[in-house]
């Protein structure tokens, strides 16, 4: 499962990295062309917004696999270790659940709605805009499942080197 993880990783670090160096030089075209060229370009604009869109979910879904969001311990800090690990898998089941819930079903009844309307520059489907959505959704209730076998497997780690120093 952690090649299978780490996989993933580097299938979302290309995507948001390859994301960003398109959304540079699409901000550098959009600035040469009105300040340079006196002739600004009608698609920059829009095509930056959906790639913040883009880059933001993808991010996000990142972020949640590496454990690294944003998060407030004042009371996981004072809790012991064993009510501390139950209280992150408590966290992440929330992880699953909203995903799930908001991100995956309600993103994909957001793309089915979106699909017959088109983007006014780019000339695109606005369910393609909407599909980081779900697609996001899917990437953190994978990583979810993953923290909290994780958060497991670490509990059991303990217990057995507790077990070790017994004897």
């Amino acid at each position: 499962m952690r090649y299978v993880k780490k996989s993933v990783d580097r299938v979302i670090e290309f995507l948001t990295c390859a994301l960003f160096l398109v959304m540079i030089a699409v901000a550098s075209w959009q600035v040469l062309s009105r300040f340079i060229l006196k002739n600004p370009s009608t698609f920059t604009e829009e095509l930056l917004r959906y790639s913040l869109i883009w880059l933001a979910m993808l991010a996000t879904a990142y972020v949640v696999g590496r454990s690294e969001h944003i998060a407030i311990t004042y009371l996981r800090d004072r809790l012991d270790e064993d009510s501390a690990k139950k209280l992150d898998i408590v966290i992440q089941a929330f992880f699953l659940l909203f995903s799930a819930t908001v991100m995956v079903y309600g993103g994909a009844k957001a793309v089915s709605l979106t699909m017959a309307q088109i983007s006014p520059a780019l000339h695109l489907p606005m369910g393609y805009v909407y599909l980081a959505l779900p697609l996001s959704g899917v990437f953190i209730l994978f990583y979810s499942v993953i923290n909290i076998q994780e958060i497991k497997n670490r509990k059991k780690k303990v217990i057995i080197i507790e077990e070790k120093k017994a004897c």
